[in-house]
C-alpha cells in the first residue's frame, strides 16, 4: 500500500469511509523480507502461529486436578476424549435424557439399562456398578494394579488422581480405565441400536487386547518391576532397553 515514493496509496473513497488513515504515519521501510508478528495476551510480540493464536483467544477455566489422568503422551486419542466427557457426565446417558422434553411418542420412563436390564443408566451406573460392566471391570483391574479398587467411579477416580504419575504402571492403569470406559459405551450403544452383543468376558479381553497392543509400541527401562509388567501383560522382553553396559 505504500508506492516507490513512499507515499500510501489508498483507494480515494476510503479516505470518506476511514479519516484515521489521513494521520497515518508511512512506515520506514528496510530492505528486509517481511514477516508476521503475534501481538499476545501479554503484550508481547511474538512469532505467528494458529497455536499462538488460538491459545490467545480461547476460553480458558482453571486446570483440573484430573488432567493427567486423562491427556498424557501414550493415551489413545479417543479413548481420552471419551474419558474427558465421562468425567465431565456429558454423555447422553437415559438420566440425562429424561429430562428432555422429548414428545408424546417417546415415554423415557420405560428405559433401562441396555447392558444388565436393571436401572435407568447413568455415568455411575454404566461405570461399572452395572451388572454386566462390574463384570468387566473385574476382569481387567488386576493387570492394571488396581485389584483393590472397587467398582465405584468415584473410588477409581480417586485411586487414579492419587497415582496418575508418568511411571510405567501408572500409564497402564491409565489406558486400561479409559479403554474400559470406552468400550462399554460403545457395547450400550451396539446393544441400544443394533442386535449385536458381546459378554463382559469377550468384552474384557477387547480391552486387554487394546491397551497390549498399545504397550507393545512402548520401550521399557530396565528393571524388575517393568519386566514384571511385561510378563503380566505377555509382552516380549525385546520392548525392554538394552542397556550397552
Amino acid at each position: 500500500m505504500v508506492d516507490s515514493s513512499g507515499n500510501w496509496r489508498w483507494p480515494v473513497a476510503w479516505y470518506d469511509l476511514f479519516p484515521v488513515l489521513l494521520n497515518l504515519h508511512i512506515p520506514v521501510l528496510h530492505d528486509m523480507q517481511d514477516r508476521l508478528i503475534w501481538i499476545n495476551s501479554e503484550g508481547k510480540s511474538c512469532h505467528y502461529s494458529s497455536w499462538e493464536v488460538w491459545n490467545n483467544i480461547r476460553y480458558r477455566e482453571n486446570v483440573v486436578s484430573w488432567k493427567n489422568m486423562v491427556w498424557f503422551k501414550q493415551c489413545i486419542p479417543r479413548h481420552s476424549f471419551h474419558l474427558w466427557m465421562v468425567i465431565r457426565n456429558k454423555l447422553k446417558t437415559q438420566d440425562r435424557m429424561s429430562i428432555w422434553e422429548a414428545g408424546s411418542a417417546t415415554n423415557l420412563n420405560l428405559m433401562c439399562c441396555p447392558l444388565c436390564h436393571h436401572d435407568r443408566d447413568s455415568r455411575d451406573h454404566l461405570f461399572f456398578e452395572c451388572l454386566y460392566s462390574k463384570v468387566v471391570w473385574v476382569g481387567i483391574r488386576e493387570l492394571a494394579n488396581m485389584g483393590d479398587v472397587n467398582y465405584r467411579w468415584d473410588d477409581i477416580m480417586n485411586w487414579m488422581d492419587q497415582n496418575s504419575t508418568s511411571q510405567p504402571v501408572n500409564v497402564v492403569s491409565r489406558l486400561v480405565v479409559a479403554a474400559a470406559s470406552y468400550y462399554v459405551w460403545q457395547e450400550r450403544n451396539s446393544r441400544l441400536f443394533t442386535r449385536n452383543q458381546r459378554t463382559a468376558i469377550v468384552l474384557s479381553q477387547e480391552i486387554i487386547k487394546t491397551v497390549r497392543m498399545r504397550l507393545m509400541t512402548f520401550k521399557f527401562k530396565q528393571g524388575f518391576a517393568n519386566r514384571s509388567l511385561l510378563q503380566k501383560w505377555n509382552i516380549p522382553s525385546s520392548n525392554l532397553d538394552i542397556d550397552p553396559g
